[in-house]
């Protein structure tokens, strides 16, 4: 099975085209797609194809109150193949990963503790999927709380048997992560190899 990886957002074609050309080397075969711009979206997708990638469209949504954002996650399920919620809340979290049309609900490593077993139960509910970006461990201005928090997440995750996926969140070729590297900073969480790989291999694929 190849690999996903469920964020990318190239800055632009020639970034999307090192990417996709990166990825069909190392096999990886599924990615989710943004950009700021839809047009420019489409541009990227059928880039990552002719590289015999499969790509999908995806949005993300920050949500602070769940009323307020449903008319756009309704309006934007029927735009994009992948509505993605990153809730600010513990209501946005829990109602975000209920609602079917929601594909991804990213935690950032500061909502870390809202990685529970009420937010395993809403996801098993929804169909949706948890996901942690890795692009704050390169950025972030103390890498190592958010590798504390992006390791409470994973682990609370299997611990809670909750689907989780990894997004690079890469914008250039050199943010992108090897599928070996991804599992191997999972294992080092202290997970067994096979839920590792089962994360970046196949996880993805439950969010479809």
């Amino acid at each position: 099975m190849r690999a996903c990886d469920s964020l990318v957002a190239p800055k632009s074609k020639k970034n999307a085209e090192d990417i996709a050309r990166l990825y069909s080397s190392i096999d990886v075969g599924l990615v989710f797609v943004e950009a700021k711009d839809y047009d420019r979206l489409k541009e990227y997708i059928q880039i990552f194809k002719e590289y015999g990638i499969e790509a999908l469209s995806r949005i993300t949504i920050e949500v602070h109150d769940w009323l307020t954002a449903i008319g756009n996650v309704r309006a934007y399920s029927q735009k994009y193949d992948i509505v993605a919620v990153k809730p600010k809340t513990a209501e946005a979290a829990r109602l975000a990963a209920r609602d079917p049309r929601v594909t991804v609900v990213q935690l950032p490593p500061s909502m870390a503790r809202y990685m529970d077993r009420s937010q395993a139960l809403m996801l098993r509910e929804g169909s949706a999927v948890i996901e942690v970006k890795l692009l704050p461990l390169l950025y972030h201005d103390d890498p190592r709380r958010t590798l504390r928090g992006i390791m409470i997440i994973t682990r609370r995750a299997v611990a809670y048997e909750a689907p989780l996926v990894v997004g690079s969140g890469a914008r250039e070729v050199w943010e992108v992560w090897h599928p070996r590297q991804v599992i191997a900073l999972l294992s080092s969480f202290g997970l067994p190899v096979s839920v590792c790989k089962s994360i970046v291999l196949g996880n993805c694929r439950l969010a479809l």
